[in-house]
């Protein structure tokens, strides 16, 4: 959490010049297209946790096919089955359910938000909750298999199984999926659940598929090679010198165990990431045995009214994620204030929790050099902030060393090393901590999930996207009947922080269409072009104009790695927030009738 409570004095004109010139030392580095996983490189998505398993080619029928088994597949699943759904087949490439949690298992992954709202259907599960505020990455991936267990979704399931296409069938009104394992299966509604942690993101460096260490992404962690089981500290690393790079989310908790464990570790920084209090700590057992029925819907809802302003009078939470948006976004200060006044006050609110980011740096690192090249300088929300108890005190130590690249990036990769302001390391192992591909120039929609989708009238969802994503409440679209999105790029509003509220709220709104087409005796539902016109009309319409503010933050996954004039106008969020969607949502159900929707008759009740 940033300690705000100095309210020291800012000088607003010197920190956006010094902000800007940070954004243009990225918008001078690296930039070329994303490297693609073809020949030395296809060993990155190798699946290195689970043992092939032979199989006979699936030729059959099921009454929804999801792809994608992680918490939002699983979400979905869940829901289905409160609606009547029988048989629904789970398709991911993965050995098992979990999604990104499946494949994140390297040594200090957890969640960084709440446990209690962030790990999906605890009540409803049962099991053991969450020990700590941040769930382990093993404790997550076991309530996953939970979920999936609790509901019978593993009956139907096709794991390691990569879907390759999907293409309706008019005649049938089915759809009809091919995998790689030559399967063909016929549905009559399809979800693409594949998530935006799909795709893992290799940088575009020269040289990538010429180093001949050790080398990984950390979501396909070498274990065989470090040691140690998932979770706990590497044991074969005490006479390896190791190369991160990356400085987001996940590289703020692999490097300190590595750090403990290995003879030396470089960590290659473009950009550093704002590094807040975590404050982990163990939850008291009689407190969470204590909790009530519906404990967990009140927690997660109380949660998002923090984050946008439903002032509620108690902060269940209580974490950094609550303290900042408090102090920057919804802070009670700002309710009177007129709109020239707000925008001041936020961007010095803004300044304020920078600094005392900032602050905490120069307090925690010791090196006055390293502490400099640690600091962020862009405003707060223009990066996914970072929370880590132990991130910081890293680079005291004496094995690690902080190699910045003042935001150009690495310059090439070698045989025996990596090339970084005109210097080569040396190393015998290269993670690369560098996250997944999503809305960055480059990475479109069919891209990330691996295939393209032929809807009716053999029409192309790649290409119909292409122009600008078009949708009904981000979920369905037109031309594309009984088939939603779990995970569309936008058009609708998604938190920024607990992304499983958003996906619980997707499924129970694609789960209530599917059981009333069904209950209707319909065959197929179809959004119109005219509600898909309306809806895009409304993104457009309610669209907070951020141009301005993304334009100045540095290169990132908000502002399409530094590329705005790549972005449709349609390719925004809903602009009256979650709580606002949420309540749009729940009242469409409703009003029972289905409105946008053309529905056909025919299927079976």
């Amino acid at each position: 959490m940033a300690d705000t409570a100095g309210r020291e004095q800012v000088d607003l004109e010197a920190l956006r010049r010094k902000y800007l010139e940070e954004r243009d030392k990225r918008l001078g580095g690296n930039r070329a297209e994303l490297p693609e996983f073809t020949g030395d490189l296809a060993r990155y998505l190798v699946d290195p946790y689970t043992t092939p398993v032979e199989r006979e080619p699936r030729r059959d029928r099921v009454d929804v096919v999801v792809v994608g088994a992680g918490l939002g597949g699983l979400q979905i699943g869940a829901a289905l089955r409160e609606v009547g759904v029988e048989r629904i087949r789970l398709i991911d490439t993965a050995g098992d359910v979990g999604g990104v949690w499946y494949w994140n298992r390297y040594p200090g992954a957890r969640c960084d938000v709440d446990s209690l709202i962030y790990l999906p259907l605890l009540e409803e599960v049962g099991g053991p909750l969450p020990e700590e505020k941040y769930a382990r990455a093993e404790e997550i991936l076991a309530h996953a298999r939970r979920i999936a267990k609790h509901y019978d979704l593993y009956d139907d399931a096709l794991l390691q199984t990569t879907v390759e296409g999907m293409e309706w069938d008019a005649g049938s009104a089915e759809w009809v999926t091919r995998t790689d394992r030559g399967d063909l299966v016929r549905s009559q509604f399809v979800i693409l659940a594949n998530g935006p942690l799909t795709r893992p993101r290799l940088p575009a460096i020269e040289g990538i598929e010429e180093f001949r260490g050790v080398s990984f992404h950390t979501s396909r962690w070498d274990h065989a090679y470090t040691g140690g089981e998932p979770g706990a500290d590497p044991t074969n690393l005490h006479d390896k010198v190791v190369g991160v790079v990356g400085t987001g989310a996940t590289a703020i908790q692999c490097v300190p165990p590595l750090a403990r464990t290995s003879r030396r570790v470089h960590v290659f920084q473009r950009t550093p990431s704002t590094i807040g209090a975590r404050d982990n700590h163990p939850f008291d057992k009689d407190w969470l045995a204590s909790l009530e029925p519906g404990w967990q819907q009140r927690r997660m809802r109380n949660f998002i009214e923090v984050l946008y302003g439903g002032y509620p009078d108690e902060d269940l939470v209580d974490d950094g994620w609550t303290h900042v948006w408090r102090e920057l976004f919804v802070n009670p200060e700002f309710r009177s204030l007129a709109p020239a006044e707000l925008a001041a006050a936020k961007e010095l609110a803004d300044a304020r929790t920078m600094e005392a980011i900032r602050r905490r740096i120069d307090e925690t690192v010791s090196d006055p050099a390293t502490a400099e090249a640690l600091k962020p300088y862009y405003a707060y929300i223009c990066k996914r902030p970072g929370f880590s108890d132990e991130y910081l005190d890293a680079f005291n130590r004496d094995n690690v060393t902080l190699v910045d690249t003042g935001g150009r990036g690495i310059e090439r990769v070698t045989p025996t090393g990596v090339v970084a302001g005109g210097r080569e390391y040396e190393l015998d192992c290269l993670v690369f901590a560098t996250g997944f591909e999503a809305n960055e120039a480059g990475s479109s929609f069919t891209r990330r999930i691996g295939f393209d989708v032929l809807g009716r009238n053999h029409v192309s969802l790649a290409a119909k996207w292409t122009p600008g994503l078009a949708t009904l409440h981000g979920l369905m679209t037109a031309s594309f009947p009984n088939m939603f999105v779990q995970s569309a790029p936008s058009g609708q509003n998604t938190e920024p922080a607990n992304f499983v509220h958003t996906l619980q709220e997707n499924a129970r709104h694609m789960a209530y269409i599917i059981g009333e087409v069904r209950r209707r005796g319909a065959r197929t539902f179809e959004v119109t072009e005219a509600a898909e016109e309306q809806w895009v009309a409304t993104i457009v319409d309610r669209a907070v104009d951020d141009a301005a503010f993304l334009e100045a933050c540095t290169p990132g996954r908000r502002n399409a790695e530094g590329r705005l004039e790549a972005r449709s106008p349609a390719n925004r969020n809903f602009g009256g927030g979650p709580l606002e969607f949420y309540a749009l949502l729940a009242d469409w159900r409703s009003s029972g009738r289905l409105a946008g929707l053309a529905l056909e008759p025919g299927g079976a009740a």
